[in-house]
């Protein structure tokens, strides 16, 4: 239960927070926060349409969405701590250095790669 809750609050936040900041906001605006616009939406999004499917009657597509779509957080979440700790924004005794850089790209691609694999593997069960 924790760790659906967890999820559930942590990746709302996240994402809340990444939104904000790419459209031109800072951390403390209200859009970044618990019960602002963007968590809200990404609750719905994590709350519903697996309902949905599991209404219509086909849990396996929903299966296969949420893996496919979990495959994708991983890269997203090493390239946007690439991108967040390299900025002029994050204080410069906390920003990357030279080998952090080299080691969080090369888990990008690695998590690119099995990015692809699974996509490739849920494209290939569903036909």
């Amino acid at each position: 239960m924790s760790s659906l809750v967890g999820v559930w609050n942590g990746v709302s936040l996240m994402f809340a927070d990444f939104v904000t900041i790419v459209r031109g906001g800072a951390s403390e605006d209200a859009d970044a926060r618990a019960g602002g616009k963007w968590y809200k939406a990404y609750i719905l999004w994590l709350t519903f349409p697996p309902m949905a499917m599991l209404f219509l009657g086909k849990p396996v597509w929903l299966i296969l969405a949420y893996g496919v779509l979990g495959a994708f957080f991983m890269p997203f979440l090493a390239v946007t701590l690439l991108w967040l700790l390299n900025t002029d924004r994050t204080p410069a005794e906390w920003r990357n250095k030279l080998h952090s850089n080299v080691l969080m790209a090369l888990c990008a691609l690695a998590f690119v790669a099995l990015c692809v694999n699974e996509v490739r593997k849920a494209i290939d069960a569903a036909l």
